[in-house]
């Protein structure tokens, strides 16, 4: 039963309601020039919103459900997994359940037109509801109830190699944006980090499940890396924060959401401040990352699943059981409160082009000494990404830019 205790972060109200899904809505996903998010939904259609008035300009019809979107670093391709809905066919023996497992598949389809690039991939013989990108974008990561992770070649849309075993059902997989090729994954069981170029696991933790048998549901991790944060089902309805160096627990977990609710997704801003979590206690909550506090809270009339921040950091995006995506804005005051937070490292800033294939950004370089990078800048002063391999040992990370360019550098 859901607890209607009054919490510590203030309600807010919703400025804007994306409305035309007809079932449950499972992915959200925003796209790099800040002007569209993609939406996918139990009633076989991915959709395409316009930020600017919330029209929708696009909509694609499947033949089953969306399991899970993303968008390519470029903007140019949404990538989804799509399969079944178990339970259709009442009737349906045994063999003919099981054998809808083996139909989840992704697509990868072009971002302008719906026109299918590439796809069916085959490869998951269960449900896939994980899906991201590597930071350079050149990998795609599938996590399945499958119990394992497939990473695909983004350019032959073929696998990179052989699939990663965790031993448990998989909801959730992230890239570390430290770009030391890294792989964080959220099991039943375990939360997983793996070394992609080794194929190697390099740490295991229990995490929720040491705490009422709970699942991990989700996984951000901290701009620097230093940091994994996860979040737990009903058995344990906490976010916590774990120490990549030591894998041991970071201060007190992050309570506030109701007693015997999920955690589907958390999720860390663009300027690495602020974290967004999504509950079956019908809201999402906004937590500061220094000191793990709740500081709003926006309230659906169903149970929330997924959760998007867009890409100036100003707007949050969420949907669920309600069937409409609402739009929230992050107030000022927190938006000031997260530029003051400590930074580290400074980096020169040389604008060298504006060749960004995003009116809203700008390209440019980022130098300390010797080493360089290739960033871009959004139009509301965030820097969003980082050209990059899987081997750089250069990164960096997003923050909002206010009288001097502060980076974190490592």
């Amino acid at each position: 039963m859901k607890d209607n205790k009054q919490l510590a972060g203030p309600r807010r109200d919703t400025i804007e309601t994306f409305e035309g899904h007809e079932n449950t809505i499972l992915a959200i996903a925003t796209f790099p020039d800040g002007e569209r998010i993609a939406t996918g939904s139990r009633d076989k259609t991915i959709r395409i919103w316009r930020l600017e008035d919330g029209r929708e300009t696009k909509k694609w019809g499947v033949k089953m459900i969306i399991g899970a979107l993303v968008i390519s670093r470029d903007g140019k391709q949404v990538v989804s997994s799509e399969g079944p809905e178990l339970g259709d066919d009442e009737d349906d023996d045994e063999d003919k359940v099981l054998s809808r497992f083996y139909q989840w598949q992704l697509w990868v389809r072009d971002a302008e037109t719906g026109r299918v690039v590439a796809g069916p991939l085959d490869g998951h013989t269960n449900s896939v509801f994980a899906l991201d990108v590597s930071l350079d974008g050149s990998i795609l990561a599938s996590g399945s109830a499958d119990r394992r992770v497939i990473l695909w070649d983004t350019t032959t849309w073929r696998r990179n190699g052989d699939p990663l075993l965790c031993g448990a059902p998989i909801a959730c997989v992230r890239f570390s944006p430290a770009g030391h090729g890294q792989l964080g994954i959220a099991t039943d069981k375990y939360i997983q980090i793996w070394a992609l170029d080794r194929r190697e696991r390099l740490a295991q933790i229990k995490g929720h499940t040491n705490y009422n048998g709970s699942c991990n549901l989700s996984l951000s991790w901290t701009r620097d890396g230093a940091r994994l944060l996860s979040a737990g089902n009903n058995y344990d309805p906490v976010i916590r924060s774990w120490d990549t160096s030591t894998w041991e627990q970071v201060g007190d977990p992050w309570s506030g959401h109701d007693a015997d609710q999920h955690i589907y997704r958390i999720i860390l801003n663009p300027a690495g401040t602020l974290v967004a979590s999504a509950s079956s206690d019908n809201t999402v909550r906004l937590w500061q990352l220094s000191t793990g506090t709740e500081v709003a809270r926006y309230e659906h009339s169903d149970d929330v699943l997924r959760v998007a921040f867009s890409v100036d950091g100003r707007f949050v995006f969420s949907g669920g059981l309600d069937k409409k995506i609402s739009q929230w804005e992050i107030p000022d005051d927190l938006l000031t409160t997260a530029r003051g937070d400590p930074l580290s490292g400074r980096l020169k800033i040389e604008t060298t082009s504006f060749n960004s294939p995003h009116k809203h950004q700008r390209q440019a370089s980022a130098a300390r000494g010797k080493q360089k990078a290739r960033v871009y800048i959004s139009q509301s002063m965030y820097i969003l990404t980082v050209n990059q391999n899987l081997k750089s040992h250069l990164v960096v990370c997003g923050f909002m830019i206010t009288t001097s360019m502060f980076l974190r550098h490592f």
